[in-house]
């Protein structure tokens, strides 16, 4: 880590990294030495937000607090808050004029603050960057992110329009976005990804970079059950909502959101399908068939897929 070059003079970073961790000392010294240990021409700080883990983790994150005061700080909940609020804190009390995520179970590659910042100082339009990820689990699974078609995002760019109907850009591990543009958000509520998203590239356009500059750990345990599906899918129908609201010349791009995410849960035989077509006529927009199959096409060809116990699966956000 450089310590001085680039270091604002009231001792300010240009960039923080927010990293959100609960019960993971198998994971968390990987992650944390893999952010101070990134070379680049600017100071950064990391925050770490511990949810009153019960196992080894605040130790782990304590010792890299002493080690490397200057740069790395804590912020310990005196009780579980979960995880929505922690990550709302700690995104809160970032001070760098960029801030990026990074789960404690996930970790970054060399390069990867520069790059991403690099891009943010060369366009002041972008609000948010992303870049490709590898996926991995505890098993020995691994897939490489270069399988992940991002043809169809001209030079990296991506739009409102591109967030909205896709529902996913990147893995929130990989996103690093411009703090002025990020709104403020009641720490009471619950928000996911998709919101966070949906939020920056309302007020400007994006950027993904085509390189792998991190690794995104795939629970080992296997997929979400199906009531903490239906809890977040519910979830995003409502963020859904909210934005169409904030922005109603935009319904055409939810109109295909809703419907395809809805083709994708009767497939699936998922009890949500009723509200996602709900959103879809409250859009009071028409769209073709022929534009939602090839919506389809690139939400499929856009996200990372792997086998996994012979069993073939698609790894994105909702």
């Amino acid at each position: 880590m450089n310590e001085h070059q680039g270091a604002d003079p009231c001792g300010r970073p240009k960039v923080s990294v927010c990293v959100i961790t609960y019960n993971q000392e198998r994971y968390i010294r990987r992650c944390l030495q893999s952010l101070v240990d990134q070379q680049t021409d600017f100071d950064f700080e990391v925050i770490v937000g511990d949810d009153c883990s019960t196992d080894g983790t605040r130790e782990i994150v304590q010792e890299f607090v002493e080690r490397y005061p200057r740069h790395v700080r804590a912020l310990f909940q005196p009780v579980n808050t979960g995880g929505s609020r922690n990550n709302l804190e700690v995104h809160a009390a970032a001070m760098g004029d960029y801030v990026a995520h990074v789960d404690g179970d996930d970790y970054a590659l060399p390069g990867k603050l520069q790059a991403q910042s690099d891009v943010l100082d060369r366009d002041h339009g972008c609000n948010a960057v992303w870049h490709r990820v590898d996926f991995f689990d505890d098993t020995g699974g691994f897939c490489s992110g270069t399988t992940a078609d991002l043809s169809s995002f001209e030079q990296g760019r991506v739009t409102y329009s591109d967030a909205i109907r896709l529902g996913f850009i990147g893995v929130h591990s990989s996103l690093m976005y411009r703090r002025s543009a990020r709104s403020q958000i009641d720490t009471s509520r619950r928000v996911l990804d998709l919101y966070v998203t949906w939020d920056l590239l309302s007020k400007g356009h994006g950027h993904i970079i085509d390189e792998v500059l991190g690794r995104y750990r795939v629970a080992s345990s296997g997929s979400l059950t199906a009531s903490s599906h239906k809890s977040i899918r519910s979830l995003t129908i409502q963020h859904a909502d909210e934005f169409l609201e904030r922005c109603p010349e935009r319904r055409r791009d939810f109109m295909v959101w809703a419907l395809c995410n809805a083709l994708i849960d009767a497939k699936n035989r998922r009890s949500t399908v009723l509200a996602l077509l709900g959103l879809a006529w409250r859009t009071r927009s028409f769209v073709g068939s022929g534009e939602l199959l090839a919506n389809l096409r690139r939400i499929r060809n856009t996200q990372v897929r792997w086998r996994k116990r012979h069993q073939q699966s698609t790894l994105a956000g909702t």
